[in-house]
């Protein structure tokens, strides 16, 4: 009696070890899976988005000042055609809005020089505003409003008694040019310089963060904000 000739080949080959792998072929439990920041290195990270609040505040200050700034002097170049101190006023308003945006970025990336640049355009944004506010006062028209209006319409012309009666009018329309440009010098004065004043303070703080801050969490800050 004879048996069916049976294939070496064929043959159970012995049971091999399950591997596990992930989606994307490292096997469970590769060094490279591992974490590598520890608990500490974890809460450097904390402390430092803690400390760099202060910063992120400013940063959107520097937005909102910069945008202002600029369609400020954007929307006063179409007023100013024909009239070239109006226009390099403008001009000149709009470049400083410019380089408050710039800026603005090189502060979201803890820049140490970056708040006193922000100081400095605030200073010669508020030296603009006094220097127009300046001008327009020193080359007031000898005449007013009020008193061309007069002299064009021939009833004015025809009735002094009606025209003697407007000088009051005339005194108080010198009076409020006046007091906007004077009043342009004093929100300048304060305003812009209060702004310096905080970019300055903010400064400090950045340098005393750059200082109490590994060096390298400062760069892992830089590379998420940038």
């Amino acid at each position: 009696m004879s048996s069916l000739p049976v294939n070496p080949t064929s043959s159970p080959s012995p049971a091999s070890p399950l591997r596990l792998h992930d989606p994307v072929g490292v096997p469970s439990g590769h060094p490279s899976q591992a974490n590598p920041l520890s608990d500490a290195h974890l809460d450097q990270i904390k402390i430092a988005s803690k400390r760099a609040k202060p910063m992120e505040k400013a940063v959107r200050y520097a937005n909102f000042s910069g945008w202002t700034t600029l369609l400020a002097g954007a929307l006063s170049l179409p007023f100013a055609l024909g009239r070239p101190p109006m226009m390099i006023f403008a001009l000149v308003i709009a470049g400083i809005g410019t380089r408050e945006l710039t800026l603005r970025r090189s502060l979201k990336t803890l820049d140490l020089r970056a708040p006193k640049k922000l100081a400095i355009n605030q200073l010669l944004l508020g030296g603009a505003l006094i220097t127009y506010a300046v001008f327009m006062l020193m080359s007031a028209p000898a005449q007013t409003m009020i008193e061309s209006a007069m002299q064009a319409d021939p009833v004015m012309q025809s009735t002094p008694e009606l025209a003697g009666m407007m000088d009051d009018l005339v005194v108080f329309e010198q009076l409020a040019t006046a007091m906007i440009y004077v009043s342009m010098i004093f929100i300048a004065i304060f305003f812009q310089g209060g702004t310096a004043l905080y970019y300055f303070l903010k400064g400090s703080k950045l340098k005393k963060m750059h200082k109490e801050t590994p060096e390298w969490v400062i760069r892992v800050y830089q590379t998420v904000h940038s």
